[in-house]
């Protein structure tokens, strides 16, 4: 089908097709016909999985005696999730606009241009959970009913809404601190949506029995009163998901009201927000009296200075970093509840995994996203301190983010607990970021989670080393000589690794020059 152009679904299409661009980044260079291939075998393998899950949620489904409450927690995370997702997309489209300054300056209506942006965010946000949630509808309405295909409903009519509230979230802080803080605050508030109710469902889990058995009748009770008003309005989607015809008409028509609402209300608004960011350094230091600071000299002073300062201007790092950490924590709260694991063996190897996974992003960002490696070429000094002091660089980042932890469990549990924990602890993230060093792979900083888009095998030994590191500080806390074992298989991996790295030892190869590929200036 071929649409006029300029036309508002030929601008859903084209915003469509660059999101599929990017999301085929992903894969890297491998052929089409291999892609093909892995999605089939994905989604198939991912239907055959989500049969287990329609016989766990087809009790809540039917109310056939189960809780509702855990059924209302599932949606809840859905539609925070969905809610970060929209904040994310459209603070991209604000700040780096991309094709939008192309658009906005073309004779279209800036609101037309706004409003198939916006559509296509909220369609990045509905595939974000359609790829695991509908597999759960085919199954469950192969063998069970139609009514499961009401999660199309609900992820749809999330999806709308979820994009309109961020919308105007995204709009409203814009307006209201500027266009530097608004975009640091986006980044937080989305991170901590995504987060919150995920941290929140964990508190419940860690509360008494009896504290969480009230909770879950309360809750139950609210759905059985079938209240008035707001209160009525919030279980629709609880309704929804048991098959419920007319509350799926009734959702579906709220989400488009609130939809149409925030693109009459805010699309114009929004795009004075992004010609109004175009004009302003989002970056740049704050307005008002400019503090200057003595020079210091010294090649790993500048340099950790350079690296934190550029990570303190980064409000995406840190949303990004926080959702890393955020969806790590629940593995230490189902090993806290259990009764067999003392605290120390309960929250270490959580401490171990996300010291790995922080330093490994650091140090992609200090060594793969530098942005100015023709000058750090040009500079002389040798590559081995240039190294030298953005190591150091990664290091103070990762232990502030170790000192709150490993300072707890040393009062709670045991200071030679602590130790060990904070020992493996500081010796994953070496190894993570002496990976990153000793495999570069250029990119721009912006786009630190598709970072193994280009080497999946460095992303696969990444993620094995923090493993074998969580494993070490399970066995080091037991005191056995087990601890050995995922040891010697570290420093196996490590040697390997170093023998066939590919990085050179002349400064100027890392710098690639103009129209030479990424693989190749690596």
């Amino acid at each position: 089908m071929r649409w006029a152009p300029g036309s508002f679904l030929w601008l859903v299409r084209h915003d469509l097709r660059l999101a599929w661009r990017g999301v085929a980044g992903l894969v890297g260079s491998m052929r089409p016909a291999t892609v093909a291939a892995l999605v089939v075998v994905g989604l198939a393998t991912m239907h055959v999985l989500a049969w287990p899950l329609v016989e766990i949620l087809d009790p809540y489904l039917h109310a056939r005696g189960a809780s509702i409450a855990s059924l209302a927690a599932i949606l809840g995370a859905t539609f925070t999730w969905m809610l970060a997702q929209g904040i994310f997309g459209l603070t991209r489209a604000l700040y780096h606009r991309a094709d939008l300054d192309l658009l906005l300056g073309s004779p279209l209506s800036a609101t037309r241009v706004i409003a198939a942006k916006v559509v296509s965010i909220a369609a990045g946000s509905f595939g974000s959970i359609a790829i695991l949630a509908l597999p759960v509808a085919h199954m469950g309405a192969l063998f069970d009913g139609p009514h499961w295909l009401g999660i199309y409903v609900l992820l749809v009519a999330f999806a709308l809404l979820s994009t309109a509230i961020g919308l105007a979230l995204v709009v409203g802080l814009f307006f209201a601190v500027g266009p530097r803080r608004a975009r640091l605050m986006a980044h937080l508030l989305a991170a901590g949506t995504a987060g919150a109710f995920v941290l929140g469902t964990q508190v419940v889990a860690m509360l008494p029995a009896a504290w969480r058995d009230s909770i879950t009748d309360q809750i139950d009770a609210s759905f059985l009163e079938q209240a008035t008003g707001l209160a009525a309005i919030l279980w629709i989607p609880v309704i929804v998901a048991q098959g419920n015809i007319v509350a799926s008409t009734i959702l579906l028509m709220l989400a488009g009201l609130g939809f149409s609402l925030a693109m009459v209300g805010a699309a114009g608004r929004f795009a004075a927000a992004s010609l109004a960011s175009a004009g302003s350094d989002a970056d740049a230091a704050p307005s008002g009296r400019t503090r200057f600071r003595s020079f210091r000299s010294g090649l790993g002073t500048c340099l950790r200075a350079k690296e934190w300062r550029l990570l303190l201007r980064d409000p995406s790092f840190f949303a990004q970093l926080a959702l890393q950490v955020v969806y790590t924590i629940p593995i230490a709260v189902v090993l806290i509840r259990s009764e067999t694991l003392s605290l120390a063996l309960s929250i270490g190897p959580t401490i171990v995994m996300i010291a790995a996974q922080v330093s490994g992003s650091i140090a992609w960002i200090t060594v793969s996203g530098e942005d100015a490696p023709e000058l750090l070429a040009s500079a002389p000094v040798t590559r081995g301190a240039v190294d030298l002091a953005k190591l150091t660089a990664v290091a103070g980042p990762v232990l502030m983010l170790l000192a709150v932890p490993v300072i707890g469990l040393g009062l709670v549990s045991s200071p030679l607990a602590a130790f060990i924990v904070f020992l493996i602890a500081a010796m994953a993230a070496t190894s993570t970021a002496l990976l990153n060093f000793w495999h570069p792979m250029p990119g721009n900083r912006r786009g630190m989670l598709r970072r193994h888009s280009q080497s999946k095998m460095i992303g696969m030994i990444e993620h094995g080393l923090a493993m074998l590191w969580a494993f070490a500080v399970v066995f080091a806390l037991m005191g056995t000589s087990v601890v050995l074992a995922p040891l010697g298989l570290v420093l196996v991996i490590l040697s390997l690794v170093r023998r066939v790295g590919h990085r050179r030892s002349d400064p100027a190869a890392d710098v690639r020059v103009p129209g030479q590929p990424l693989t190749e200036a690596a």
